[in-house]
């Protein structure tokens, strides 16, 4: 090692008028609502929507990923299903990066125990999170059979959408499936949340309800 002669002489660093480093988002959260068809999903995420900062708020909606694959491939088959995956991909990819970067990715699903496709289709959602740091907020939402009826028989519902609208279909449905428990699945690196909400009353009361689960009690958190 060469020994300095002249202990004078300045030394310059290369970073003269360094940048400090830009201290790392928090974490946003994912938050999805699965449910059977007319539990009102979507219309308490649109109403929570409202209750978030606007620029760091999204709302998807399943029937946004399922509509455009039915159009093409109506029937449920195997290549039905790897279409919707397909389409998935990607944007539950950028659904990810988003959330990692601080927002609040609100969406829906429909979900059942049982199914094979239906617990892949789970393991999607979990690994949106998987050692993020991102909380995954799964609620299942449940609904008095009488009421989730009257909802799916209401005028409007499944306008411009390939929505549920025969309560025969629904009673089926109800007879042999329950919801989906992500829960049961002990995957590791992720931080899941599970918990579950009675959606048999009214919108504001759903919402309001949702709101504390996921951490926003008091509503309006910001205006973005």
């Amino acid at each position: 090692m060469t020994t300095p002669q002249n202990s004078n002489h300045a030394v310059i660093s290369n970073a003269t008028n360094p940048t400090p480093p830009s201290p790392p988002s928090t974490p946003g959260k994912i938050v999805v609502l699965n449910g059977f068809p007319g539990t009102g999903k979507l219309t308490i995420l649109q109403r929570a929507k409202t209750l978030l900062p606007p620029a760091t708020t999204l709302l998807v909606d399943n029937h946004l990923l399922i509509d455009p694959v039915a159009a093409v491939i109506p029937e449920r088959s195997a290549e039905h299903h790897a279409l919707r995956r397909a389409v998935r991909a990607p944007i539950f990819k950028k659904l990810a990066e988003r959330a990692r970067a601080g927002c609040v990715v609100l969406m829906t699903a429909c979900l059942a125990e049982g199914d094979e496709t239906d617990a892949a289709f789970l393991g999607e959602y979990v690994d949106m999170v998987r050692g993020s740091g991102v909380e995954l907020f799964w609620v299942s939402v449940e609904c008095e059979q009488t009421v989730l009826e009257e909802r799916v028989k209401s005028a409007g519902r499944g306008e411009g959408r390939m929505k549920l609208t025969d309560v025969g279909v629904l009673r089926e449905m109800l007879g042999r499936y329950r919801l989906i428990e992500a829960g049961r699945r002990g995957d590791g690196g992720m931080r899941v949340v599970v918990r579950t909400l009675d959606v048999s009353g009214s919108v504001e009361g759903s919402v309001r309800d949702l709101m504390s689960v996921i951490g926003f009690p008091q509503g309006v958190v910001g205006s973005g």
